[in-house]
């Protein structure tokens, strides 16, 4: 289950990979096609303000 603030690898919607450390995600993410992924970040909180 991803946790708020952590990293995400985003294929076709879906998730694929997660994790809190940045250089872990970029890492990971070398694996895949560059065209084919998103990487984000979840929100901190899972309150908005706007």
């Amino acid at each position: 289950m991803v946790e708020n603030g952590e990293w995400v690898i985003l294929m076709n919607n879906e998730i694929i990979d997660h994790d809190k450390d940045v250089k872990e995600i970029l890492k990971r993410s070398e694996k895949y096609n560059k065209e084919d992924i998103v990487i984000s970040k979840m929100p901190a909180s899972k309150y908005g303000f706007y």
